[in-house]
């Protein structure tokens, strides 16, 4: 197994209370099996809080029943975390021990990066400079969990994305530029593409689940306004590179390239037009992020 990591990753150290979020408010907790287990051995008061704070959701997994305000229950005052505090690292579940690091596992190789959704994820990301590097080295050797021609396909397809990406062009015509090969990619792929592309991104994000309903009339707000000159083409340059390399080669499972770049140009645009209204598009990646990406329903949205 190969591993290929972007220089933010060795980087990243959780700021705790310093950070102007929190992974520990707004989004369900789920607890693997072996968190559980060493949760109902912890005695005491501490013990008893743990075990009544888990119950079995819609999905059926186990979750700690959010506090007010979708806050962790073991969220404190002082924006620690009083399983950390109490029990040490050793006993966090696996979601937040390994939050916001990603893994793209793809079964030869795997591919690591950072979750936008984290405030020091993003500032990391959006800050550094050929970051995303190290993956252009990426090789696919034989696998039998899929055909190997059709990942090294994607890889060369990827790497010319990339290039499209940085060329010396206004930030909206290379969008469309990709959008174009990435139909061209497709027919490469399965031999066609769509006829006609029946896809309203403005109904798309009316359709979607939000933490914070403000963010919804803000998002449809933003998806509405027309792709300006942005301020900070470098900076959304980053951005479209981070989704390129963490979405690419998802096709090698449906063989679908067109989802991944739809959703990339169009999280592009409207982290734009977000970052438009207040200056900040580190903050406005990691709302969008945390709002969008974070959610296996909305992503579903997308095809992803």
């Amino acid at each position: 197994m190969k591993h290929f990591y972007p220089d933010y990753v060795q980087q990243f150290r959780c700021i705790a209370a310093a950070c102007p979020d929190s992974c520990c408010q707004g989004w369900d907790v789920v607890i693997d099996e072996e968190a559980e287990a060493a949760y109902t051995k912890v005695k005491g008061e501490f013990g008893n809080r743990l075990r009544q704070a888990i119950f079995t959701d819609g999905d059926g997994d186990r979750v700690f029943r959010l506090a007010e305000a979708k806050k962790c229950p073991f969220w404190g005052e002082d924006r620690l975390c009083e399983i950390y505090k109490t029990l040490g690292e050793d006993h966090l579940c696996r979601t937040c021990a390994l939050f916001p690091r990603l893994t793209m596992d793809y079964t030869v190789f795997t591919e690591h990066t950072l979750a936008l959704a984290c405030p020091e994820a993003a500032r990391l990301i959006l800050s550094s400079d050929n970051a995303l590097a190290a993956f252009d080295d990426t090789e696919c050797d034989a696998c039998e969990a899929y055909d190997a021609e059709t990942m090294r396909l994607l890889l060369r397809a990827r790497r010319r994305a990339a290039a499209i990406l940085t060329a010396e062009q206004p930030l909206s015509e290379r969008l469309g530029a990709l959008t174009r090969f990435a139909r061209e990619e497709q027919a490469t792929l399965t031999g066609f593409t769509e006829e006609s592309e029946e896809y309203s991104i403005l109904e798309l994000y009316k359709t979607m689940d939000y933490i914070d309903e403000h963010n919804r009339a803000r998002f449809l707000r933003a998806a509405e306004k027309p792709l300006d000159s942005p301020k900070n083409e470098r900076g959304l340059t980053k951005l479209a590179l981070y989704w390129l390399y963490r979405y690419f080669l998802t096709a090698i499972d449906g063989l679908d390239l067109l989802s991944p770049v739809r959703f990339l140009t169009a999280s592009v645009r409207l982290v734009s037009r977000l970052a438009a209204e207040d200056g900040d598009l580190v903050k406005a990646a990691q709302l969008y992020s945390k709002e969008i990406e974070q959610s296996y329903d909305n992503m579903a949205l997308f095809g992803l």
